[in-house]
């Protein structure tokens, strides 16, 4: 999972550099849109993975540490975008609206994910903690309460998609939930299917033809996005066959969350370095 992770963390690099100096638009985002909610759907698994069995249901401790987590996100996220806003220009979206037009427009960012940000994964990560301090409440008065969110949650995604409603936080956050459902399932179970690496690849590039032909929707991302993190998995499973690449992964995906940070940082201090050579000449 280590290595699942530490892959993602190096194709979002690619993507968010062909964001930053290349353009936000073209075909090849088609085949690249699967990585931002990866991240997501990977921290809804651990959700269910790690914490219940650690703490239980039970546990007031696990309600409070996931409240706490999720809060600290949600500051950090906003601590970096007010910082960003008032120290850089332009990102890959064209120019940063400034601080005065960022909190008019919290509204738009908080609530649809619409509004002009960076560091965007980190809003429904911490959404999500808080909300599944909810589920796994509801999970003590029945084992069925995830299910059900995950399915109201997907049905929801679908009909704001049909009636051309966009809400990016919503998206992420019900692909979060269906992480946390997925957790729910062995690890053996997860590994067979990881297992039959050539059945993935053909079924990976079937949905590549298909979003050529037919286009994105959230239904063939949220497709796209669990063979892709099998087919990662399946890899990761020989990591220690792919040394050195395989233990630099897993270095990198224990700590995800300080190198997804720390990649867009960069990519924006390049930028705004080369912009500022770019008018000095």
């Amino acid at each position: 999972l280590d290595f699942t992770k530490g892959a993602l963390v190096l194709l979002m690099v690619l993507y968010h550099w062909m964001n930053y100096f290349v353009g936000v638009e073209g075909p090849a985002y088609s085949y690249l849109r699967f990585i931002p909610p990866s991240f997501i759907f990977i921290s809804g698994f651990l959700l269910v993975k790690v914490y219940p069995p650690k703490y239980g249901l039970k546990q007031s401790r696990l309600y409070r540490r996931l409240l706490v987590r999720g809060l600290k996100i949600l500051t950090l996220f906003t601590l970096l975008n007010v910082t960003a806003n008032i120290l850089f220009s332009t990102n890959y979206r064209g120019a940063l609206p400034g601080i005065e037009t960022f909190v008019s427009n919290a509204a738009s960012i908080y609530l649809s994910g619409n509004g002009r940000m960076i560091f965007g994964i980190l809003l429904p990560i911490s959404y999500l903690l808080i909300i599944s301090t909810l589920i796994f409440l509801s999970m003590r008065v029945t084992r069925h309460a995830l299910t059900l969110v995950c399915a109201v949650s997907q049905i929801c995604v679908v009909l704001m998609e049909y009636h051309n409603i966009p809400n990016p936080n919503m998206s992420f956050i019900a692909i979060g939930i269906l992480g946390m459902a997925v957790g729910e399932l062995s690890s053996r179970q997860i590994s067979s299917w990881a297992a039959r690496s050539w059945m993935l690849v053909g079924l990976y590039g079937g949905h590549l033809i298909v979003i050529h032909m037919f286009g994105e929707t959230y239904a063939l991302q949220v497709m796209g996005m669990c063979l892709g993190l099998l087919l990662l998995y399946s890899l990761g499973t020989r990591a220690s066959q792919l040394y050195p690449l395989g233990s630099t992964l897993v270095m990198l995906g224990k700590y995800s969350l300080f190198a997804y940070v720390a990649q867009i940082a960069l990519l924006q201090l390049l930028q705004a370095g080369l912009g500022a050579a770019h008018i000095h000449q």
